[in-house]
């Protein structure tokens, strides 16, 4: 098994609003706007209306602003829960981070060479991988963090030699240069499938490592 090394971050992934969207929202706007030219009246009508107005123009330009690129590979830099938060990798406070962390449904590590601090592998916060991670980490749940991350991003002879993480997310880490047809077959799959694979993955390491311990 060969583990892949740290890299820069990339940026999160994020939903692209379509042209579609974007005439919906404007037809949605032009009628608030004109039925709030009907409807507000007395001697703070002017003021009504100049406040919903900027309101809908600041809207309307967010919704055109250019969407950060979505990474065609992982990441493989770890982040402070700082970083994850400022970084806008997922909507939700520290101490809401903290308890994801406690329900298995994200990971973090003690960096190496510290008996303090947490940092947070940045690959499990690219889409599809939220949405597909907890029951894998309920499964390593109990293990050193350390070895649930060595298992995510160590490649795995009954993967294809792709790591777990890559084949969940359906996205080669950034470090690896070259993916074989065969491997972009396993990334190519229904998340469902990619899940059931790493799911089996995981059960496998487990039943190795109760093994050891036994």
């Amino acid at each position: 098994m060969t583990a892949h090394l740290h890299h820069d971050t990339l940026a999160p992934a994020r939903r692209e609003w379509t042209d579609n969207d974007l005439r919906v929202v404007e037809q949605f706007s032009q009628l608030v706007s004109a039925q709030l030219d009907l409807l507000a009246q007395g001697p703070e009508r002017e003021r009504l209306i100049d406040l919903a107005t900027r309101a809908l123009d600041a809207a309307r330009a967010s919704l055109r602003a250019t969407p950060p690129s979505i990474p065609l590979q992982l990441p493989v830099s770890k982040l402070k829960v700082s970083d994850v938060i400022g970084q806008g990798w997922v909507e939700l406070s520290q101490a809401s981070l903290y308890r994801a962390v406690e329900s298995q449904r994200f990971y973090c590590v003690t960096p190496k060479g510290r008996s303090i601090g947490k940092e947070f592998p940045a690959w499990q916060f690219v889409q599809p991988v939220p949405e597909l991670i907890a029951p894998v980490l309920a499964i390593l749940a109990g293990q050193p963090g350390s070895d649930i991350h060595a298992f995510w991003v160590s490649s795995a002879d009954e993967l294809n030699e792709l790591s777990p993480a890559e084949l969940l997310a359906g996205k080669s880490f950034e470090t690896r240069a070259d993916i074989h047809p065969s491997q972009q077959a396993l990334l190519d799959l229904p998340a469902s499938e990619r899940l059931r694979k790493v799911l089996a993955a995981a059960k496998w390491q487990h039943r190795g490592m109760a093994d050891i311990v036994g």
